[in-house]
């Protein structure tokens, strides 16, 4: 099965944290990889060039290479206006894919701009279609009160009716598309991402204690991800400002690690989120509370998730949460919003607690509840086996494959013509 994957906007190889950098970076590159360890599966990964010194084709393994081709700016650029720039990436891939004579089965792309190139090889090449939203649109908005524009709400709309099959990270999401869109819901097929047990486990490195000023005693809350106000991370900043006003024993100790946002010195100072936060950080005297460390490669973090008491998720919309298993997976518990598939992960009191999305004083009385029941939750050994044993990517990658297979034959099947005395024949 040979498989041209659409990944328009990100680079599955790219640092994880900075401007639409994340978990579906982290999905497409462990997926792909697992997908080409099945015998007969072959991957292509279309994006664009982002760096001007990263270019062509780049082999991942026997089977797997990340195609970069030209479609816009070559560097990072803010990815809601990426659009105007399909135009090019659609010619350059047409292009490549004619020069190779490459014969594909079938096109999977992945988050909205990626499924309106999609869309066009599929008709280009008649070809069907797969694709994976990884965030939407009408969710989104709902979250965070209509920041995303209608372009992107519309063109979502016809992609769930334009595309022949959807894979969807919960069945939560998949219940919003039915009830949004009416689709059928036999074209979804709800499968899980998975977790890197080789990647993710407990370490002992103390190099977190000199690299963020905090040391054993202190009692460290880490937050992982991108920094945008649909992630939530300042309520976890008015979280501790009510902390810090009710005098509790447990604030005096109290830290929180940010690790996100792409690199300190030249990320920074244009994230319009981190300098929101920062002054509210400033403002509010938390100024030794908070550390910023900036985006971390997906091999440093198991010893920032190890060091930390809890990972603590804010999000205020979340398609999954791959952070949520990173963290366990280490045996740290974790505190996050009550929404989406997260809320399902958690098993409260035993491996972390919930709280009320967007609600500071949820937040605050979860973190304090959670130092005082600390005794209650299950032993590290104990929070890694029951995540590695319920999620893993090469579960994903199978049930991906077999979700792609099961397509190939119902279109084969659909196009195919008895003829009286012959026998099966393709259409």
């Amino acid at each position: 099965m040979k498989i041209c994957v659409l990944s328009f906007h990100c680079c599955p190889f790219s640092l994880i944290g900075g401007d639409g950098v994340g978990g579906m970076n982290v999905y497409l590159k462990e997926l792909c990889s697992r997908l080409t360890d099945i015998p007969d599966a072959e991957v292509d990964i279309f994006t664009r060039v982002q760096n001007p010194e990263i270019r062509g084709i780049r082999k991942q393994g026997a089977s797997l290479r990340v195609v970069h081709l030209k479609g816009g700016p070559e560097h990072a650029f803010d990815r809601r206006k990426l659009c105007g720039h399909l135009p090019e990436f659609a010619y350059n891939l047409e292009r490549f894919i004619c020069e190779e004579d490459k014969r594909y089965d079938l096109i999977y792309s992945h988050y909205w701009l990626s499924g309106m190139a999609g869309v066009w090889m599929k008709h280009r090449f008649g070809l069907p279609l797969v694709h994976t939203f990884h965030t939407l649109a009408f969710l989104k908005n709902k979250a965070i009160g209509g920041l995303e524009h209608t372009s992107r709400i519309e063109t979502e709309q016809d992609l769930v009716h334009d595309v022949d099959k959807i894979i969807s990270t919960s069945t939560e999401e998949k219940h919003s598309l039915i009830k949004e869109s009416g689709v059928y819901p036999g074209k979804i097929d709800v499968i899980y991402p998975g977790i890197n047990q080789q990647l993710f486990y407990p370490v002992d490195d103390n190099s977190v204690f000199s690299e963020t000023g905090f040391g054993e005693q202190d009692r460290i809350l880490l937050y992982v991800g991108r920094i945008e106000p649909v992630k939530g991370l300042m309520s976890v900043i008015d979280a501790f400002n009510i902390l810090q006003k009710r005098q509790t024993p447990l604030f005096g100790r109290l830290r929180l690690v940010v690790i996100g946002g792409g690199e300190k010195t030249r990320d920074f100072a244009k994230n319009e989120e981190i300098i929101r936060i920062n002054r509210a950080v400033r403002e509010k005297g938390l100024e030794d509370k908070v550390v910023f460390l900036g985006s971390k490669s997906q091999s440093e973090l198991k010893k920032y998730y190890s060091k930390a008491d809890a990972l603590i998720v804010p999000s205020l919309y979340e398609s999954f949460g791959l952070v949520v298993l990173e963290a366990l997976a280490c045996g740290t518990p974790v505190l996050v919003s009550q929404i989406g598939k997260m809320r399902t992960i958690v098993k409260e009191g035993r491996n972390g607690f919930c709280f009320l999305p967007d609600s500071p004083d949820s937040l605050s009385n979860c973190i304090e509840y959670f130092y005082t029941n600390t005794g209650k939750l299950w032993p590290k050994e104990t929070i890694r086996s029951d995540i590695i044993n319920t999620f893993s990517w090469e579960r994903t990658a199978e049930e991906t494959y077999r979700a792609l297979d099961c397509l190939l034959m119902r279109r084969k099947f659909a196009t195919t013509i008895f003829r009286p005395g012959g026998s099966l024949q393709p259409a």
